[in-house]
């Protein structure tokens, strides 16, 4: 059965008009209409099969229908012919009765009126059309995006399941109990691990750390601390051994002890890996005797408090700190609470008798990206320097208000004659942050409406971030931003922003890290989180500066653990495109310095004497026996009796001079070994030895850089961080090349136009609009987190 809105209200306008809607048809035959409201033949034939109902019970008039209804029975072809011929010309027959209804209704009623009515059933029809449209529209576009979706649930469900089942077989009938969620962790980090190194599944504490380490702030008294981990204390327990063989009565020491231990659970296991393993456990076993000591206090925070690097921390308020069982976690956890809280820190200070206690509130502490800004050499010529460690949330806020103090500072020592002259952005060593942080810090430097970066991924909304402020550095300000191999991410972005609008030169020895990848920071249930690549970023000129290519692994027969590939870009490789007066500048690893600065390279000996941490353990033991003075420096005395330490250090096997070369030496070691080749193992021995000599006589050829880390470790038991940086700078070889750049125009110019020309520069400037166009494309506005 079929009915039509405009059918029903006809019915009804007719019963209005007094007629009987039974009586306006001839039960048998075809519509008629009366005479002066008669409608063409070939639209009457259309109406053939249109009938009258009866009224429901006699003598009480009801609600009429219109149906369409067979008229007999003993014509089929001719009930298909007409069945067709109505849903081909169903509009004719509402054409029909709107006539008809508007014909009655203009006997009856106003013109106006008739005239409103007749609008209203033409909206009636078009509103049926619309109807069917948005319906049909829903429809397809469901299918648009359930389909799609329906198959990658399809496609994830089967893998999904697997886990699941796996996982729970293996905790329900494992022959021994399991960790469960250690084996989920275990699998989830291994899958992840096929991807790349930036992506990485982040368990509760985890998070929290890299929670801080985007936000730059956590609840707490500022002090880092260093000492035994859970992981370093397990790896201390020792082990039970099951043997065969009578106990004995003779005593042993806890080395011997463990030496036995390490030896009966591992007989297979040849000399120099159970020494390797030894060595392990010795220097956990010294992190451990030392208990949990201050790294860093900050200023402003626990540093205003009397808290020292090197203090060793004995309670935290009613909880004591036992270096055999308290670790790193139990201490921090204790230390951070509710801002405003107060928290009794103990501890004991090397040279200082007792233990002594501070009070200090708990609030939010900001780790601040900005560690010094200040005027260097006279403060007349206007030349700033800051350093800048990373690029947290407060990042741009913070350099903003570094760049204005040192423009005040300028004018002011100039008499008010002169603003900043020039600035030196230290981004060494920077590891980056977060994406909009490195867009805030470039907007105050690049011009106005200048492209800053794009970004773009395979399931990722194109992003394109762009200056929509007045910068606040001046123009005439020359800018230098120092860069070196630890130069990453964010730090890059600004570095690629500053060097493709030729607004400042770039020095280094070489070129950045060469990381154009952005994560983000996905939350998830449990207080967990997911950080993720999804896409590549590109400066200004278009490039992306990627230095190493990541393809997926894993898989049942995959190689090397089912690790990711990694695929350095070659030089051959590098594409060229070109700044905006036209230098060119290459894709892939990195930033290049535009100012060849080399760096003074650590020598063996200097790197083992930071890493092994006896540079701050005869800071220590300088500070019972001295007292810090003005002018303070390290005079031959003193570095005779830091060798002496070492020497002494060395005999007892808590520092080994070749300790870079260990690791390979032990190898080759290893494999003489299983060759048979014991003359040449001899020769190896005699080799390390060798190795230990040379590295000895760095003591005289390094003199002055290792005098100056026996300062900085002494001096860092007493001075807060920015006068240790502000000291370490005043001999920087970079730094001084940097700031003889900058006072000179001539030079400096030149290398911002160097190997430019029209051409390269019509080049460059197609090459910055097409960028930017592409970014455009699906521009949007989104904050990531690197």
């Amino acid at each position: 059965m079929r009915f039509t809105s405009a059918a029903l209200l006809a019915l009804a306008l007719l019963s209005f008009d007094g007629i009987d809607p039974v009586h306006a048809y001839v039960s048998s035959g075809p519509f008629q209409l009366p005479l002066q409201h008669a409608v063409p033949s070939t639209s009457m034939g259309n109406m053939q099969r249109i009938w009258a109902t009866k009224v429901c019970s006699p003598g009480v008039r009801s609600m009429t229908r219109l149906c369409m209804a067979s008229t007999d029975d003993d014509d089929d072809d001719d009930d298909d012919a007409l069945d067709n011929n109505n849903n081909n010309n169903n509009d004719n027959n509402l054409e029909v009765i709107k006539t008809f209804v508007t014909a009655r209704l203009r006997l009856r009623l106003p013109p106006k009126l008739v005239s409103l009515i007749e609008e209203f059933l033409s909206k009636l029809y078009n509103a049926r059309m619309v109807i069917l449209s948005f319906v049909a529209g829903i429809m397809i576009t469901s299918a648009a995006i359930f389909v799609p979706v329906y198959n990658q649930v399809e496609n994830l469900s089967e893998p999904i399941t697997l886990f699941e089942t796996i996982l729970n077989d293996i905790d329900r009938g494992y022959v021994d109990e399991v960790d469960t969620n250690k084996l989920f962790e275990t699998g989830v980090n291994a899958m992840l691990r096929s991807l790349d190194p930036y992506t990485e599944f982040e368990g509760k504490q985890d998070a929290v750390a890299l929670n801080e380490s985007i936000e730059g702030k956590y609840g707490g008294v500022g002090l880092v601390i260093s000492g035994a981990t859970p992981r370093d204390i397990a790896k201390l327990t020792k082990p039970k051994v099951v043997t065969t063989t009578p106990p004995t009565t003779t005593s042993t020491t806890p080395a011997a002890a463990s030496s036995a231990n390490l030896e009966a659970d591992n007989e297979d296991e040849d000399d120099e890996s159970l020494q390797e393993r030894l060595d392990e456990q010795k220097i956990i076993a010294k992190v451990q005797s030392q208990g949990i000591r201050v790294v860093s206090a900050f200023e402003g925070y626990a540093f205003d408090y009397g808290m020292r690097v090197g203090d060793k921390l004995v309670a935290i308020g009613d909880m004591p700190v036992i270096p055999t069982t308290t670790t790193v976690e139990d201490v921090r956890n204790h230390l951070r609470g509710e801002p405003g809280t107060f928290v009794d820190v103990s501890f004991e200070r090397m040279g200082v008798n007792d233990v002594q206690t501070v009070s200090i509130p708990r609030t939010v502490v900001k780790i601040r990206d900005v560690k010094l800004a200040k005027l260097l050499g006279n403060p007349s010529d206007g030349i700033g320097y800051i350093q800048l460690s990373g690029f947290a949330s407060d990042a741009g806020r913070e350099m903003r208000n570094a760049i204005l103090s040192l423009q005040r500072q300028s004018e002011d020592a100039s008499g008010g004659e002169q603003s900043l002259q020039g600035l030196i952005l230290d981004l060494r060593g920077n590891p980056g942050g977060l994406l909009t942080g490195a867009v805030d810090v470039a907007s105050l430097i690049v011009p106005k409406n200048s492209d800053i970066v794009a970004a773009r991924g395979r399931g990722f909304p194109g992003i394109l971030y762009r200056s929509r402020v007045d910068p606040i550095l001046n123009d005439k300000t020359k800018l230098a931003v120092l860069i070196n191999g630890g130069t990453a991410s964010a730090a890059e972005i600004v570095t690629g922003a500053i060097q493709d609008l030729d607004v400042g030169v770039v020095i280094g020895s070489d070129r950045s890290f060469g990381k154009g990848l952005v994560q983000n920071v996905e939350e998830l249930p449990f207080d967990t989180a997911l950080k993720f690549t999804v896409a590549k970023y590109y400066t200004p000129s278009g490039r992306c500066i990627q230095g190493i290519n990541y393809s997926e692994g894993g898989g049942k027969d995959s190689e090397d653990g089912g690790r990711y590939t990694a695929n350095k870009v070659a030089t051959k490789d590098q594409a060229s495109f070109y700044t905006k007066s036209g230098r060119e500048v290459k894709d892939g690893g990195g930033i290049e310095a535009d100012f060849k600065v080399s760096a003074p390279k650590a020598s063996a000996l200097e790197v083992t004497l930071l890493r092994s941490g006896i540079i701050s353990e005869f800071a220590a033991q300088w500070s019972k026996t001295h007292e810090l003075t003005n002018n303070f420096d390290v005079d031959e005395i003193t570095y005779k009796e830091f060798q002496t330490f070492v020497s002494q250090k060395q005999k007892d096997g808590d520092i080994k001079l070749e300790a870079l070369y260990y690791g390979p030496l032990n190898d080759l070691r290893r494999s003489l070994k299983l060759s048979g080749y014991k003359g040449s193992t001899k020769e190896l021995e005699n080799l390390q030895a060798s190795i230990v000599r040379e590295v000895q006589r760095d003591f005289e050829k390094y003199r002055k850089d290792i005098k100056e880390d026996i300062a900085q470790g002494i001096l860092a038991r007493y001075l807060p961080e920015s006068m240790l940086i502000d000291r370490s700078i005043q001999t920087d070889q970079q730094v001084l090349a940097a700031l003889k750049l900058v006072r000179n125009d001539r030079q400096y110019e030149t290398l911002l136009t160097k190997g430019s020309s029209t051409d390269q520069q019509m080049q460059a400037s197609n090459t910055l609009t097409a960028a930017s166009a592409k970014g455009e494309e699906t521009g949007a506005s989104l904050k990531m987190k690197w």
